[in-house]
C-alpha cells in the first residue's frame, strides 16, 4: 500500500508540473529551481525530483550547463517540425477513419465539433484547443492504427503545449472551425482522399497560424 502511494505520489507530481508547463503557468524559458517547485506543488523533493528528471528526458525542461533548471523555450524549428510529422500522420488517420467509423463514432464527432463551436462563439479560446484535440484523439483512435496512434501520442503533449500557448496571445480563427467541420464532413461521405488532404491541409494552416503568433510575440 505505501509502495502504490509513493508511486501515485510520484505520477502526480510529475503530470502536475507538466501541465503547469502545458498551460504556460510556468512560461518558456523561465528559470525554475526544486524549491519553489516543491512550494508551488506542495510537493516533498523526491518525487518532485523524478519528475523532474522525466520531463527532462521529454524536453519539457532544460538543464542548462551550469545545472540551473528552465522550461524549455517554444521554437519556430520545433513548431515546425511537430506539425508537419502531425500532417503526415493525421492525413493517415483522417483516411482510415474515413474507412472505418460507424454511426456512432460519426455521432460522437459531430458532439465534439458542437462544443467545439459553442467554445469559440463565447470566446472560451482553451476550451476550443482542448476540443480540437479531442477531435483528433477520437479520430486517431478509430482509425485502429496503433503505431501512427503511439507516435501521435508522444508528440501530443508538446503539440498541445503550442497550441495552448497560441490561444492565450489570440484568437484561433474561425477559419478553423470550418476546417474541423470538412473533415468531418468527408469522414461522413467515406471520401478516404479527401478525408486525409482535408486533415494535412488543416494542420498545416494551424502552422501557419502558430508560426504567425510566435514571430509576433518574439518581435514585441
Amino acid at each position: 500500500m505505501e509502495m502504490r502511494s509513493r508511486r501515485l505520489s510520484k505520477d502526480n507530481t510529475y503530470y502536475a508540473l507538466k501541465q503547469k508547463i502545458i498551460d504556460s503557468e510556468l512560461e518558456p524559458d523561465q528559470a525554475v529551481n526544486e524549491e519553489n517547485l516543491a512550494a508551488l506543488l506542495g510537493v516533498s523533493r523526491t518525487p518532485l525530483r523524478e519528475a523532474i528528471q522525466r520531463l527532462e528526458n521529454e524536453d519539457f525542461l532544460v538543464r542548462q550547463p551550469n545545472g540551473r533548471l528552465r522550461v524549455a523555450p517554444l521554437t519556430i524549428t520545433e513548431v515546425e517540425e511537430i506539425f508537419l510529422i502531425r500532417s503526415m500522420l493525421e492525413g493517415h488517420t483522417a483516411r482510415s477513419a474515413a474507412r472505418n467509423a460507424t454511426a456512432r463514432d460519426i455521432q460522437r464527432l459531430t458532439l465534439i465539433l458542437e462544443q467545439l463551436k459553442h467554445s469559440f462563439q463565447m470566446g472560451d479560446k482553451q476550451d476550443v484547443v482542448s476540443y480540437g484535440f479531442e477531435f483528433h484523439d477520437y479520430l486517431s483512435e478509430i482509425s485502429t492504427l496503433k503505431t501512427f496512434e503511439k507516435v501521435l501520442n508522444q508528440l501530443r503533449d508538446r503539440s498541445l503545449r503550442y497550441c495552448r500557448y497560441v490561444s492565450l496571445h489570440g484568437d484561433w480563427n474561425t477559419q478553423a472551425d470550418e476546417e474541423h467541420l470538412a473533415i468531418l464532413q468527408r469522414i461522413v461521405a467515406r471520401d478516404e482522399d479527401g478525408a486525409e488532404q482535408a486533415m494535412r491541409e488543416h494542420i498545416l494552416s494551424s502552422l501557419s497560424t502558430a508560426l504567425e503568433r510566435i514571430r509576433g510575440i518574439e518581435q514585441t
